[in-house]
């Protein structure tokens, strides 16, 4: 019974109206005295939660001396709540959306958790239309729904992936970094339409950090990133025995990150 009035209520019941609506489905022809002795609740409360319910066509009511009621059919109650429900829910996010449509996109959103820090990258990818570049050394095809559809649409995606290799059914450029170790430390740097980036790391069991901004610096560094290791990785492959003759002997040259990838 607690089950149903916690679902009662996130579907867009008053405690009142939902206890009254339980036990009018527990006791159909029931008139306003009798829920009053049976559940906690003042007679004005139940009296109002019967009006609310019947005005929503969630109980019908019985003509008589006294006022009887009972419930509506399930399937019709329950689909009436539905779309109430869902009306109320595209009148939220319509609002919601107009409203960020006036604040600046430039703050950076940090971002804790793994599944948080999927559900930013999936929505940047929902946004996606003309291009999406990649540098990351996790498997990403647990993101492949949303990659074969940017590809359907024409999006060009690029990947500079590194450390374990995975096979990808999605059509994307990849270039794959065998130099760099494997390691169960995930990193990941996306840019997308060179408008908005996220970059992230950590494990996905443990602490997962991540930023994404559409600061237009942060985008064009993290852009510039991304190509710069793909063309490291053409000239290697062009030119074997190519050394690097313009190290800066630099703490970044001597640092391994977290992930495995070093300069």
């Amino acid at each position: 019974m607690q089950n149903l009035l916690i679902s009662l209520e996130s579907l867009g019941l008053a405690k009142a109206e939902a206890l009254v609506y339980s036990d009018i489905l527990q006791n159909p022809n029931s008139n306003g005295s009798q829920i009053t002795k049976r559940i906690d609740l003042p007679k004005p409360s139940v009296y109002l939660a019967l009006d609310k319910l019947y005005q929503r066509g969630l109980i019908n009511l019985i003509p008589g001396k006294s006022k009887q009621y009972q419930a509506q059919a399930a399937n019709i109650a329950l689909e009436k709540l539905r779309a109430e429900f869902n009306s109320n829910l595209d009148r939220a996010l319509t609002a919601i959306q107009k409203l960020q449509q006036r604040q600046p996109q430039e703050e950076f959103i940090h971002i804790r958790g793994y599944d948080n820090f999927v559900a930013q990258f999936k929505a940047m990818l929902a946004n996606t239309k003309q291009e999406l570049y990649i540098q990351s050394n996790a498997d990403l095809n647990q993101f492949a729904p949303e990659f074969e559809r940017l590809a359907q649409t024409g999006v060009k995606i690029i990947i500079y992936s590194f450390g374990a290799k995975y096979a990808y059914n999605f059509a994307c450029e990849e270039y794959y970094d065998a130099a760099k170790p494997c390691t169960n430390v995930y990193r990941l740097i996306s840019v997308a339409d060179y408008q908005e980036s996220i970059m992230s790391y950590g494990r996905p069991d443990s602490e997962y950090l991540a930023i994404y901004t559409r600061q237009e610096l942060q985008v064009s560094l993290l852009s510039e990133n991304i190509h710069n290791a793909i063309y490291w990785l053409k000239l290697y492959r062009e030119q074997p025995d190519f050394t690097y003759p313009c190290r800066l002997e630099t703490l970044a040259e001597q640092d391994i990150h977290i992930s495995g990838y070093s300069i």
